[in-house]
């Protein structure tokens, strides 16, 4: 899993830089990782839980030449999305350029390709100042060495990785691609949710799926019950309520789970029902999910189609990422009726 992690990782930072105007900069690690790198043969301890190759791409016109490195395993890339022609955005009233910092999960559910298991690729893109950036002229130059020449790729790692700190509320874009029967990709500029399939004659994406809508309740959960001992007992009172009948429809929910999250998502959106990885006391104490890569540019596709995402406690799109681009947190998302009847058992005491 970790060696095809590299290969995706590289595949698609090669594809980035293939376009000759963007650079990509290795994501700084978890601070658990820092001291180790971990592969197939060798799989993280007790304690410590793998993060995957995250991929961000930025304009080489509007973060100035030699920022960065691009040959290390974990990428975040900030990409410039062109609004006039010269890859960039003007600001309103403002005078100076909007810079975007785009954060990929390059392969996700890789751990099931073996098994010729639906994959996919999330990705979610910010206005990279929002953060903070501020890479003015006065902030590079304060970060040159003795020499005049630009600070370490450390450095820089850093300062660009806080470009995606943001909640998933402040998200420009966001979508997913589904390497399945089909390929599809399903993304939303934040006024309505749209699906695409690759036509394999063409190598072209035709839109498919136009505006497309949750249903507003189904009667399918998703969700890994291997871990169920450690969940909170409101939510497991209401995975036996739905699972009996017992629950507001009046029906026996089922549950389908691939174990990849693009996966499982993507049917959610299609048929209805709940996707959830909440937290557990015995091994996940902080959910199982990344908050910046996977389940906010997830939650804002199907909130942006309908839908209702939470961490158990707020809106999801409105955690915020507190020090890390691999921070983890609880994630509950799906139909808004199965989201509302959720959260009345969340909610008590």
């Amino acid at each position: 899993m970790r060696r095809l992690d590299r290969v995706s990782k590289n595949v698609l930072k090669n594809a980035l830089k293939f376009t000759g105007r963007l650079r990509v900069v290795e994501a700084p690690p978890r601070r658990d990782e820092c001291d180790v790198t971990y592969d197939d043969d060798c799989p993280p301890p007790v304690g410590r839980s793998y993060s995957p190759g995250v991929v961000i791409a930025y304009p080489l016109d509007q973060y100035g030449v030699g920022w960065g490195d691009d040959d290390d395993d974990h990428i975040i890339s900030a990409v410039g999305i062109a609004g006039d022609g010269s890859g960039s955005y003007r600001r309103v009233g403002g005078n100076g350029r909007r810079r975007l910092a785009a954060c990929f999960d390059p392969l996700d559910g890789s751990g099931n390709a073996d098994a010729s298991i639906c994959t996919g690729t999330v990705f979610g893109i910010f206005d990279a100042d929002a953060a903070g950036l501020g890479y003015d002229n006065n902030d590079r130059s304060s970060r040159m060495n003795g020499n005049g020449e630009n600070g370490t790729a450390d450095e820089s790692s850093y300062l660009l990785s806080r470009s995606v700190l943001q909640p998933g509320s402040e998200l420009l874009a966001a979508g997913y691609c589904l390497y399945s029967s089909t390929t599809t990709l399903v993304f939303t500029l934040g006024g309505g949710t749209h699906g695409f399939t690759l036509d394999t004659t063409s190598n072209e994406f035709v839109l498919t799926h136009p505006n497309m809508k949750i249903p507003k309740r189904g009667n399918i959960y998703s969700c890994n019950e291997s871990y169920v001992d450690g969940w909170d007992f409101r939510f497991r009172e209401y995975l036996s309520n739905i699972k009996n009948g017992r629950g507001e429809t009046g029906r026996r929910y089922t549950q389908r789970y691939i174990g990849s999250m693009v996966g499982d998502v993507h049917r959610t959106l299609m048929y209805g029902g709940i996707f959830c990885c909440p937290a557990d006391t015995n091994v996940h104490p902080d959910g199982s999910l990344q908050l910046v890569y996977k389940s906010a540019p997830m939650a804002y596709v199907l909130e942006h189609a309908g839908g209702k995402a939470t961490d158990g406690k707020i809106d999801l799109l409105d955690v915020r990422p507190r020090d890390s681009v691999h921070v983890r947190s609880p994630c509950f998302m799906g139909s808004p009726d199965d989201m509302d009847e959720l959260m009345t058992y969340l909610r008590r005491e």
